[in-house]
């Protein structure tokens, strides 16, 4: 039998810094331009081009910064809530290819500034099926809202495009002790918002582990790795993306 440190609260706070290292990070926004002169009006549909911020526009890695709260309401049922902001900014000069953009053309051999957003915050709602003198299994059930925008700018224009997408979804958690101060857990979300090939429709997969010290029943620290990979389309105007970045992560936890 193992004394557990690290288990007994009502609100468990927990902040750190994810080092994100993302391999895939494309986006894409068309739309619809109206023209009018005089009593004739024109309309010209600028289909926008996937563009991968990596590769094309250098997009770096860079650490963020993270927050979770865990609320228990009963002995195996907790409220959790976490945020996430991703913001990456960057300067490509010259441009290698020409690409087109919220209506707009960046032409080969310009200088484009640009930024990309992925924030998503989520709520899970938690209960612990099997619960042992060393740890835990559990199940959740989340909304997660994914907000995702992107601008460009040159000398001579700029453009900013985004979309917000809620998803409900559904997870599994385990979580085990080493030895009293030290645990390791697994965490798991699937989103997913279904829909046709040309309605709104996104997913989105993301697996956390991690190991904690627990210092006393109050204060801990962890380190771990996170993976995300997650996909839209938005139907009108219409505007699709993808993300898959993994990094490590390290932060404490306060509890109370």
């Amino acid at each position: 039998m193992v004394t557990i440190i690290g288990e007994e609260y009502r609100v468990e706070f927990s902040a750190g810094a994810w080092v994100t290292r993302p391999s895939t990070v494309e986006y894409s926004d068309t739309e619809t331009l109206t023209n009018t002169v005089g009593s004739t009006t024109t309309t010209t549909v600028v289909n926008g081009t996937l563009v991968n911020f990596r590769s094309l526009l250098a997009l770096p890695n860079l650490t963020f910064p993270e927050g979770h709260i865990t609320v228990r309401i009963a002995p195996r049922q907790k409220v959790r809530g976490e945020y996430i902001p991703l913001h990456y900014k960057q300067t490509v000069s010259p441009l290698s290819t020409t690409f087109n953009f919220n209506g707009q053309t960046y032409k080969a051999g310009d200088t484009v500034e640009s930024t990309y957003r992925w924030n998503e915050w989520k709520v899970a709602y938690e209960f612990d099926a099997i619960v042992f003198d060393r740890g835990f299994v559990g199940g959740q059930a989340a909304l997660s809202a994914m907000n995702i925008s992107a601008a460009m700018a040159n000398t001579a224009q700029s453009g900013t495009a985004s979309v917000t997408i809620l998803m409900p979804g559904l997870g599994a958690i385990g979580r085990y002790y080493l030895t009293s101060r030290i645990s390791v857990t697994a965490d798991f979300f699937g989103f997913w918002l279904p829909g046709s090939g040309t309605s709104t429709h996104a997913h989105s997969l993301e697996i956390d582990g991690y190991g904690m010290f627990n210092f006393n029943k109050h204060v801990g620290a962890q380190v771990g790795v996170r993976a995300w990979d997650a996909a839209h389309v938005w139907s009108n105007p219409l505007n699709t993306g993808s993300i898959t970045v993994v990094g490590p992560y390290f932060g404490g936890t306060a509890r109370f």
